[in-house]
């Protein structure tokens, strides 16, 4: 149950620009940066059971435009001992976060400790903390930078370290060891100011040459000459780290939350699709994979490609405003920079897809390699996008639409990974029978053809939402010659069509198009040349004369043929 704020004159004053707390009391800071919507969020902190209020805040003002905008932070006294409990809330239920910018909170203590901390959650949040006195000396490790899996080699043991304490530290011992083995020792001395970071970097690089799993334990002593440390807890950290077998090309994967009823999704996509196309994503070969999930909101929200697959994304990874793009399972920033980036970061898990069909019943089998000991759950999630379709009765000014998932195998929950360990390799198969046609709100219908599809499956960390690796199968491309650009490239759209249809497909080289539409019993019923350029084409042609039925279309261009069966419903 929500906590009623208490906003009287009487509890404001609680809540002042600084604090000089008398013995036997701590100072306690609460920074709040709210998203665009500033007015939505309110805090307080309080005693056991909401009472006395120690301080609140909000509701702040709205802004013009998505961001992270900090607040004036609000400072107070607690006597040592006290638990405090902290309550957060956001009116319309969305957090401090993603489409608005990314907003959130931080609860300090004597100015050092982090009580508590986050921005991400829905109608509210809440947390406690007991109050204690500020230590004289401390010095903690608060963390390693290592990478959790690499390449063997040498490696650089850094960090970072926090001054916990109210006396300045001069002097110290750092060490490390790995799996519990002598200690690696240094010592360093620097000034670190009360409540002050220090960035540490050992001198003795560590030799990891054996791929295996390893406890790296890094470890802070002999403050200012060997002084007593008045909170040993912190004095060590420890990362469990994997050294790998061999190292693979990454496929970055883009999922991305838009919906036909949202405007300013079309203009992200007007030039984000563009941007996907120039990367060859979901093409076979290429280290880009995308898939969309279209929503059933804003209004009216009757996005036909909206289905419990998509909606069970998004409430993984929490998404409460379109558009909203997701990068390897990180929330998207600078999106150009980020896919090229994370292209460059080495893969350990290697992904072979393939697949079979009776009918229209397909059986996906994905062979997943591990060559690192990875930690955690892990899940394999295979979609089925469509590459492309079109929709008319869009409200917004986007009418073509990329990459959309039509279906997860065997379901949005995905498969559980068992063998995530260096050399380990194991097999998923998953099946699903596709429908051609008539795609609604709540089914997986296809807008074409089956062999306009393309299987995506990532393998993610559930927890953290790490994605390890992705990769692409095109269907309806096995059994084609590999150098075949056009027939890798051809797509067909709208299919089922009302007489309209038009013909995307790519060239090396300037050269004259020839497109003919055959029959079921085989007769050439339209031929149409084309003189065309090098490069991305695209082409409209009427069948409006031809009957209703089922045709195959055939274009040949610079000495390459390609075909694709075309649904006239009229």
């Amino acid at each position: 149950m929500k906590k009623a704020l208490l906003l009287s004159l009487a509890v404001m004053a609680l809540g002042r620009a600084s604090a000089q707390c008398p013995v036997g009391q701590s100072e306690i800071t609460v920074a709040v940066s709210t998203d665009a919507y500033g007015s939505e969020t309110t805090w307080e902190i309080t005693g056991p059971g909401g009472s006395p209020v120690y301080g609140s805040g909000g509701p702040y003002a709205n802004q013009t435009s998505a961001g992270a905008f900090p607040q004036t932070p609000v400072t107070f006294c607690a006597p040592v001992g006290t638990t405090l409990e902290f309550t957060i809330e956001d009116s319309y239920g969305d957090g401090m976060c993603c489409a608005y910018g990314e907003g959130g909170y931080t609860v300090t203590m004597n100015g050092c400790n982090v009580a508590l901390s986050g921005g991400e959650f829905a109608d509210d949040e809440t947390g406690s903390f007991t109050v204690v006195a500020q230590p004289t000396t401390d010095l903690g490790v608060i963390s390693i930078e290592i990478d959790p899996v690499f390449v063997a080699g040498s490696q650089t043991i850094t960090g970072q370290l926090k001054n916990y304490g109210s006396t300045a530290i001069t002097s110290f011992t750092l060490s490390y060891s790995v799996n519990g083995g002598a200690p690696v020792s240094q010592t360093i001395t620097a000034p670190i100011a009360a409540c002050a970071t220090y960035t540490y970097t050992h001198g003795t690089p560590w030799n990891a040459s054996t791929p295996g799993a390893y406890d790296l334990m890094v470890t802070v002593s002999g403050v200012n000459g060997g002084g007593a440390d008045d909170d040993a807890t912190n004095d060590s950290e420890t990362a469990s780290v994997s050294v790998a077998t061999q190292v693979v090309q990454r496929t970055v994967l883009i999922e991305e939350f838009t919906s036909s009823t949202c405007p300013p999704c079309a203009s992200f996509n007007e030039d984000f699709d563009p941007l996907l196309n120039s990367l060859n994503t979901n093409v076979a070969g290429s280290n880009v994979a995308a898939v969309k999930y279209q929503m059933n909101w804003p209004a009216p929200g009757n996005d036909p490609s909206y289905n419990p697959d998509g909606n069970a994304r998004k409430t993984y990874y929490g998404v409460s405003g379109i558009p909203d793009g997701w990068i390897d399972g990180i929330d998207m920033g600078d999106v150009t920079t980020q896919i090229t980036e994370a292209g460059t970061i080495p893969a350990f898990v290697d992904i072979d897809l393939s697949y079979s069909l009776a009918g229209m019943n397909m059986t996906v089998t994905a062979e997943v390699s591990s060559y690192a000991n990875f930690s955690g759950n892990y899940k394999l999630h295979i979609a089925a996008t469509e590459d492309f379709y079109a929709y008319a009765a869009s409200t917004t000014s986007q009418d073509e639409y990329h990459y959309a998932q039509r279906n997860m195998l065997p379901n949005a929950q995905g498969t559980t990974l068992t063998n995530m360990t260096a050399c380990g390799t194991q097999t998923v198969t998953a099946s699903h029978t596709f429908v051609e046609g008539s795609p609604a709100q709540g089914n997986y219908n296809l807008w074409g053809i089956l062999n306009n599809t393309t299987l995506v499956a990532f393998v993610q960390n559930n927890t953290t939402k790490e994605i390890l690796q992705a990769q692409v199968l095109n269907v309806g491309i096995v059994g084609m010659n590999e150098e075949n650009a056009l027939a890798n490239s051809l797509i067909v759209f709208p299919n089922p069509s009302n007489g309209l249809v038009n013909v995307a497909y790519t060239t090396a080289a300037s050269t004259q198009a020839t497109f003919q539409v055959r029959n079921v019993l085989g007769e050439v019923v339209m031929s149409v040349n084309q003189s065309i350029g090098a490069g991305a084409q695209r082409q409209t042609l009427d069948m409006g004369a031809l009957s209703n039925g089922m045709y195959e279309l055939t274009i040949t261009a610079d000495g390459l043929r390609a075909s694709r069966k075309v649904s006239l419903n009229k």
